[in-house]
């Protein structure tokens, strides 16, 4: 009787450990899809009474494999104990069934740095530069031994980040970072699901509504912590490079003098594009009024504005601040892309993923943030 008893207090303490360490529920809109579907994904972290956990500083690790064996990694902040997101179905997805495998990581977005050979450096400045070309900045306190740590930033896609020194040291910065949701981790909880793409056969349609077996070790092994790969200067300036991969189409000619924005200091001072583009093309004249209203006339004929490859009005291209813009492409007529056969100025507004347009003397790193809310997925990756 005595041990009946202890065995049923064992039971029941084991029941509330399995209860509090929390379990992921993986909810899809539908387990059967076609190309050109969204795929939304919901995952809640709840208890064993079914109650949503409050994880509010946490990441979601997502793995999408298919039956060729091509896998993708994807991940979602968590907020207040949920995380979701909507994945785009591409026609060039490969038809059949596709495992879902979902890892709860009990951080968040952190970077990790240290400063080799640091005296008394105090702090230093970290500027973040994302792909939409958000930039925000902040002053970064360093511990005696040169170490220091960012956890502050959410941020989605690759994203530059770049430290310099602060007003009050004059040190040169030897800097090394890892972050640490690319390192590797033992995950709080998994789950899984399968869906298919194309039309599944009446066997296989009964397996997309069974669990998934998942194994923590699906996820704990990315490696170790290592430093962040440095942006390095290649063999053509900044301006030809940031040309190669933003200008498409007809904004690809050969026929236009290009103007390096972000590497010119002395473009700053200048009001808008206009007061900067003034005596630097030959042949485009500011019209009267043309520094307010954007007019513009080259050879005797109108000027049409392209923001991004994208025509807008002078006025707003006159609106444009300064260190938002990247470079300029003027176009003498006659442009295909004006009508009337006039000239035309392209400018191209300043984005993450490039470092060569960023002040120099600073060390420059590419990081990784989290996966849009929506995104294509796209499977490049064997399986390990």
């Amino acid at each position: 009787m005595l041990l009946s008893l202890f065995t049923c207090l064992l039971l029941a303490v084991a029941v509330q450990a399995q209860q509090a360490k929390g379990q992921l529920d993986i909810q899809l809109n539908k387990n059967i899809l076609q190309p050109g579907d969204s795929l939304i994904i919901r995952v809640d972290y709840k208890d064993g009474g079914g109650q949503i956990l409050n994880q509010s500083a946490a990441t979601l690790e997502l793995l999408v494999e298919n039956e060729q064996g091509l896998r993708t990694r994807l991940r979602w902040p968590v907020m207040n104990g949920q995380a979701s997101g909507a994945l785009y179905l591409p026609d060039s997805l490969p038809h059949g069934k596709y495992t879902l495998l979902a890892g709860l990581q009990q951080r968040f977005f952190e970077v990790i740095g240290k400063i080799q050979e640091a005296k008394n450096i105090g702090s230093i400045q970290a500027m973040l530069l994302t792909k939409a070309g958000d930039w925000a900045e902040q002053e970064v306190p360093v511990a005696p031994d040169g170490t220091f740590a960012i956890r502050n930033w959410l941020f989605e896609d690759d994203a530059l980040m770049a430290f310099s020194a602060t007003k009050n040291n004059n040190q040169p910065l030897n800097i090394r970072i890892s972050t640490q949701l690319d390192s590797s981790y033992a995950p709080l909880a998994v789950a899984g699901r399968a869906f298919y793409i194309g039309n599944p056969l009446s066997a296989v349609r009964q397996t997309l509504t069974q669990p998934v077996e998942t194994s923590q070790s699906a996820f704990a092994d990315q490696g170790t912590i290592l430093p962040a790969v440095l942006v390095r200067t290649t063999a053509k300036g900044p301006a030809e490079q940031f040309n190669e991969e933003h200008a498409s189409g007809l904004f690809r000619s050969g026929n236009e003098r290009l103007l390096s924005i972000m590497t010119d200091a002395s473009a700053l001072s200048a009001p808008n594009i206009f007061f900067y583009l003034q005596g630097r093309v030959a042949g485009l004249q500011i019209a009267q009024g043309g520094f307010n209203g954007g007019m513009a006339r080259w050879r005797g004929r109108p000027v049409t504005f392209f923001v991004d490859e994208v025509r807008v009005s002078g006025q707003q291209v006159a609106n444009i601040p300064m260190t938002d813009i990247a470079i300029v492409k003027a176009f003498p007529p006659p442009f295909f892309g004006a009508p009337g056969g006039g000239g035309a100025i392209a400018i191209y507004t300043r984005r993450g993923g490039e470092a060569n347009y960023l002040p120099a003397n600073r060390q420059v790193f590419k990081v990784r943030g989290y996966t849009p809310a929506a995104a294509a997925l796209h499977m490049n990756k064997l399986s390990l």
